[in-house]
């Protein structure tokens, strides 16, 4: 059976064009699993649950001046990659992959993240930092939030957190792509090219291209 990630992570033609006219970015290869990562997977390898999402993400290149970049330094310093972001006009969502098993999940005022009421040792304040760090980054007029793709393990419902206002958002995976492209620009911006090249910067393996 083919690997999901080998499709998603083959180049589009004209790899030797400049980043600028490139819309996929990166590897997968320098997300693993660590207790560093504040949302981690349940039962599944961090890189093969971020190939999945990746997968689903493949659909949004239909759509006109979508760039995904994978592998995201979520930050300054070496805190774990994000495994992609989305990036359209001067709009940026950086997309965090997770898979759990069936339960109510429920994130606290301190980002931690309950299961049933049980605290499961994770936290979305990170990725909430990462957001942060982003609009820094960017000049102004850009808009960064970030969105936990829930893949579920097992069999079973899924209840998950609501929003934390514009900066986080929870989607099961069935409804990622929709969730995602609804907050894309609705008409077609210029490409940002500071963006992209931030965004080139610090993802992993474009060193190597």
């Amino acid at each position: 059976m083919a690997n999901p990630a080998d499709h998603w992570t083959r180049e589009p033609a004209g790899l030797g064009e400049p980043a600028e006219y490139r819309r996929c970015h990166g590897s997968l290869e320098a997300i693993a699993d660590s207790e560093r990562r504040a949302l981690r997977s349940i039962g599944a390898p961090a890189r093969e649950v971020a190939a999945w999402t990746g997968v689903l993400l493949a659909e949004l290149l239909a759509v006109p001046g979508v760039r995904i970049f994978q592998g995201v330094q979520a930050s300054a310093g070496e805190s774990p990659r994000i495994p992609h972001a989305v990036s359209a006009g001067r709009r940026l969502i950086l997309v965090e992959s997770v898979a759990w098993p069936a339960g109510r999940y429920v994130t606290m005022g301190d980002g931690r993240v309950h299961c049933d009421g049980v605290y499961i040792g994770q936290s979305a304040r990170p990725l909430a930092a990462a957001v942060r760090h982003w609009r820094e980054a960017l000049p102004a007029g850009h808009r960064v939030s970030a969105v936990v793709v829930v893949h579920l393990a097992g069999e079973g419902g899924l209840a998950l957190p609501p929003a934390a206002g514009r900066d986080l958002a929870w989607a099961r995976a069935t409804e990622a792509v929709c969730c995602i492209r609804a907050e894309l620009p609705r008409r077609r911006q210029a490409v940002s090219m500071r963006a992209v090249a931030a965004l080139v910067a610090a993802t992993a393996g474009e060193e190597d291209r």
